[in-house]
């Protein structure tokens, strides 16, 4: 019998449960969204007042000292809306103090952006149908496994079963750090982001290689070292299936009075939009549930998963193909790899994006100098080969991974001589290593 060292590994996961709050509920935690949001906005209002008067000053010669200016920090923000907050909102106690210091932490990220050229000036927030607020600490904590407890609110209770965060938290191999309530279209969840511990062990071989060519006909296509092609996934062209309903719902909003200056939005509009945001919701929902059902597959039951490193962003300036392209998630489906590979001890390769694993014979390694993107069959004219073109870059995908080759760079557990360190097999409670069922079926 072999004896797998493992070692305990800190990760920080979310775990989001869909809400069923009642009426009462709603419009406490609408209080809290909005608390937050003119909490932000107040605070805002100050800093911009406070900037524009001393630059005034500056103008007219007169001498602007450091303290003159108001801290932009979530401590110093804090401080001055406990300064200001009985005059401004004198129904701040009705709400939970993390509902002001979710205001004062958006801010302070705002503005640390703003000065380092990441993003434009703070903006005002306005009312809309969807919003978050983030408790930290205690505020928020599971009661059992379906109901939810938030300080000022009470306990809601939740759509499924909370089991899994639930038993981690039983055992003492999670720590709740913050939660995040969100309502969109008309919907209410919270997200806990929770530091869990795992055991990942350390001794394993890269015994099973993968490589996931990635596409718009065929989104996934897997295939080994040997040639075999493993998995293919069928692209469910999500949002392409939802246009025909998604445009008689907007053909519908844009009847309605909407919120045009100085009309505020008629009830009728607000459902209608209402309508249009659940199709969103349901076309995003089952875009992400896909690419979660694939990556968890394959982070389990590989030891090492190689994909293209493609730059999404330019490929997005064809115009014929970037609506298509959008809704495949090339770039999701790489960043949920690559941090569930460190979650199941397995090892993600990241290939160069000039490798030509497209036009490279799977069978001789001849290169074909074009190979246009409607050829769906690759055919080598110096050994015959006649292959699925994703089938065949699949193919060689998973040859990059083997010890020795040097076109990728590794993510996912640790940095190995010549290439990568391929950490073990993941541990087996929390990794499954059956064969990998069908995904997307």
């Amino acid at each position: 019998m072999t004896i797998t060292a493992s070692t305990s590994v800190v990760v920080t996961q979310a775990y989001v449960y869909a809400l069923n709050p009642t009426p009462e509920q709603i419009s406490m935690l609408r209080n809290h969204l909005g608390g937050s949001r003119f909490a932000y906005n107040a605070l805002l209002g100050m800093v911009k007042d406070n900037w524009d008067e001393n630059r005034a000053k500056k103008e007219a010669g007169t001498e602007v000292t450091k303290d003159d200016w108001i801290s932009t920090s979530q401590i110093g923000l804090l401080y001055l809306w406990a300064k200001h907050r009985d005059e401004l909102a004198p129904w701040w106690p009705q709400n939970s103090s993390s509902t002001y210091n979710d205001a004062a932490q958006r801010l302070s990220m705002s503005f640390t952006n703003f000065r380092t050229g990441r993003a434009k000036f703070p903006q005002f927030k306005r009312k809309r149908q969807t919003g978050s607020v983030r408790f930290m600490g205690h505020v928020v904590r599971l009661v059992d496994t379906h109901h939810v407890r938030i300080a000022r609110i009470g306990e809601i209770k939740t759509y499924e079963s909370s089991r899994k965060l639930y038993r981690h938290l039983d055992r003492g191999t999670g720590k709740i750090v913050a939660a995040t309530v969100t309502v969109r279209a008309g919907k209410w969840c919270v997200s806990f982001t929770v530091e869990v511990t795992r055991q990942i062990p350390v001794t394993r071989k890269p015994d099973k290689i993968i490589g996931v060519d990635v596409g718009i006909t065929t989104l996934y296509t897997g295939a080994t070292t040997d040639g075999k092609q493993v998995f293919e996934v069928a692209n469910p062209r999500h949002l392409q299936r939802a246009e025909k309903k998604l445009a008689h719902v907007q053909r519908i909003a844009s009847r309605r009075q909407g919120p045009r200056s100085p009309a505020a939005p008629s009830k009728r509009w607000t459902k209608a939009n209402t309508r249009i945001q659940n199709v969103h919701a349901g076309v995003r929902n089952a875009r992400k549930n896909l690419i979660h059902e694939t990556t968890t597959m394959l982070a389990k039951n590989y030891d090492v998963i190689v994909i293209e490193d493609l730059n999404v962003a330019g490929m997005l300036k064809n115009h014929a193909l970037a609506k298509h392209i959008q809704d495949a998630a090339w770039g999701e489906f790489a960043r949920q790899l690559e941090y569930k590979t460190r979650w199941y001890g397995s090892a993600l390769i990241c290939v160069d994006r000039f490798y030509p694993s497209s036009k490279t014979c799977s069978q001789c390694g001849t290169v074909r100098a074009t190979l246009s993107l409607d050829e769906r069959t690759y055919h080598c004219e110096t050994c015959g080969l006649t292959l699925g073109r994703d089938h065949n870059a699949a193919i060689n995908l998973a040859r990059q991974g083997l010890p020795g080759t040097s076109s990728g760079t590794g993510r996912g557990g640790e940095v190995r001589p010549a290439q990568q360190n391929l950490v073990a097999t993941a541990h087996p409670d929390e990794a499954s290593t059956e064969t990998p069922p069908e995904v997307g079926a």
